[in-house]
């Protein structure tokens, strides 16, 4: 039952992450490059996981999953990218200089202890804590303001999207370093990686939505 159970949300999961890059065959959404980003992003989050897929299962093994490698490197550079391109002033300014530093120290981390397991670690436990305290900031923007435009609105959706999604991979690599890497916990883990991974493209999904197709989004360049 457990199994079964793993397979059916682990699917719905990376089917969801296409639904975001779907939205950009509406004209009105191609329009905002934030939009952009952000169908790419949940792109390649399908794209990575896409070996999961129950039917898929014979591509193990192949590029696609070593895509999962190169993709650690790019997740948090492309999800500061797409906050800064969703903002502006300062706090954009603020963003592209984060996202830059990143880079660099992701370079000289390469350089200095080659691509491994250990950087491929430090880049994403790194970019996690980034990126969950660049939601909160925007979160914080966002409620300090009187008035919305439909594009803002649409984008503190995808702020909790992006929230709970990292702030529930955080919760989860906690609970696997406490209770330890057995075969069961680390089933466990995955599965509640599913749920939160189908929960934030379902929430990011009906915040485009809402905001995206329904109105006319505008442009935040």
């Amino acid at each position: 039952m457990n199994s079964v159970l793993y397979i059916v949300l682990s699917n719905l999961a990376v089917a969801s992450c296409l639904i975001p890059f779907g939205m950009l065959f509406s004209r009105k959404m191609r329009q905002v490059w934030t939009y952009r980003l952000l169908g790419l992003y949940w792109l390649l989050n399908g794209l990575i996981h896409f070996t999961d897929i129950y039917f898929f299962n014979s591509f193990r093994n192949s590029w696609l999953d070593r895509l999962t490698n190169y993709y650690d490197v790019v997740d948090t550079p492309l999800a500061l990218l797409l906050f800064a391109s969703a903002a502006t002033g300062r706090h954009r300014k603020l963003l592209m200089t984060t996202m830059l530093l990143f880079i660099a120290a992701e370079i000289v981390v390469v350089q200095w202890k080659g691509f491994d397991f250990t950087s491929g670690f430090l880049f994403i436990s790194s970019g996690v804590l980034l990126v969950i305290a660049w939601c909160v900031a925007g979160l914080i923007m966002y409620m300090r303001k009187m008035e919305y435009t439909p594009f803002e609105s649409s984008m503190v959706v995808v702020y909790v999207a992006s929230l709970f999604a990292y702030g529930s991979f955080l919760i989860i690599a906690l609970f696997l370093h406490l209770r330890g890497y057995s075969e069961g916990n680390s089933k466990d883990g995955y599965l509640l990686y599913y749920i939160s991974l189908l929960l934030s493209s379902v929430i990011t999904s009906v915040g485009l939505w809402s905001y995206g197709l329904r109105r006319r989004p505008q442009l935040a360049l």
